[in-house]
């Protein structure tokens, strides 16, 4: 079993509408609803790649009340809801038919009390006494400061029990990690500049901020940049992975894949290499398709052959030179050999 901690969970709408403009009056075609966070697309794409999982999650009022029986009678998730009395926040997405256009119209977040923030800690500590959890996935941001501190209690909780952690988050809750590491850590670029507080970084400055991270025992991490290349840190070593080009269906939830195929492949013990490349073929797949988290297990391994994994061994080199022949056709190339096993440890 797997936990997947969305603290800042939503009732994600998508209404599908004929071409409009500003101003307009629109009907609406069709309208859909999931239950969004990124933790609850990581149990989600981890369900499809055949792991057990459990979502944890804050949830209040109406909204909330139809995202737990969405999750429970529609996805077939026993998740651990924490009751909250601030409202869950509702996302629309406004998805113009016929073309890539879509807006999203976010709710404030929610207000968690402090109460309600140890409640969360209580129930993941006696899930995880409960016995059976391999692994624990911290995802997204934090709605209120009372949260703020959740992941870095989360992340020294499960250490302690030796179980792997992977997080990806950014902002307040990143600014907190200190003392006690993940194991994994993804964000992207955005978000780490922010972090960093620059405006932009180049690949030496990040592979750096990297090296340093796993000096703290952080023994994968990930900078995604959309369709760019993937900057890695794993076990030491740095990596450029590329992904191939596609026809993109809807990119949200895909660093959500990406860290679901990464959780999926270590804690089947596989080597590194492979690790890195389904991480990111997952990452892939999702954009192939709307609902976040929905990937075809198929499609994955299909475009696993196709992730370029290129070694940086020199860290001044940040060129980022896609490497590809005279006629820019993808190359699937192997790029060196680790033998490299993960697991519970």
């Amino acid at each position: 079993m797997i936990l997947c901690v969305t603290l800042n969970p939503c009732l994600d709408k998508t209404l599908n509408v004929p071409s409009w403009r500003p101003g307009d009056s629109v009907r609406g075609l069709s309208m859909s609803e999931v239950v969004g966070g990124k933790g609850n697309n990581v149990a989600r794409a981890l369900k499809r790649l055949g792991r057990e999982t459990r979502p944890v999650t804050f949830l209040g009022g109406p909204v909330g009340d139809r995202c737990a029986a969405l999750l429970r009678d529609s996805e077939g998730f026993d998740p651990l809801i924490v009751p909250c009395q601030a409202p869950t926040r509702t996302i629309l997405t406004v998805r113009t038919e016929g073309s890539s256009e879509q807006t999203a119209f976010f709710d404030p977040d929610p207000e968690i009390q402090t109460e309600e923030a140890d409640e969360l800690l209580q129930a993941v500590d006696q899930a995880i006494s409960a016995g059976s959890i391999e692994a624990v996935t911290l995802s997204g941001s934090s709605p209120s400061e009372a949260t703020h501190g959740l992941y870095l209690d989360l992340i020294s909780m499960a250490r302690m029990r030796r179980l792997p952690v992977f997080l990806d988050t950014y902002g307040p809750p990143l600014e907190t990690i200190w003392g006690f590491w993940p194991d994994v850590i993804q964000l992207n670029r955005r978000e780490l500049s922010q972090h960093l507080k620059r405006d932009s970084l180049t690949d030496q400055e990040i592979f750096a901020t990297l090296g340093t991270w796993a000096c703290h025992g952080v023994r994968i991490a990930v900078v995604t940049d959309g369709p760019e290349a993937v900057l890695i840190q794993a076990e030491g070593q740095f990596y450029r992975a590329y992904p191939p080009e596609i026809e993109v269906v809807n990119p949200i939830g895909s660093g959500d894949c990406l860290l679901a195929g990464m959780v999926e492949s270590w804690l089947a013990g596989l080597d590194l290499e492979t690790i890195l490349r389904r991480s990111i073929s997952c990452a892939v797949a999702n954009a192939l398709v709307w609902d976040a988290g929905a990937i075809d297990p198929e499609e994955v391994a299909r475009i696993e052959q196709e992730i370029e994994l290129e070694p940086v061994t020199d860290l001044g080199d940040t060129s980022g030179e896609r490497p590809g022949d005279a006629q820019g056709f993808l190359r699937v190339g192997v790029y060196g050999r680790s033998t490299s096993k993960f697991g519970r440890k």
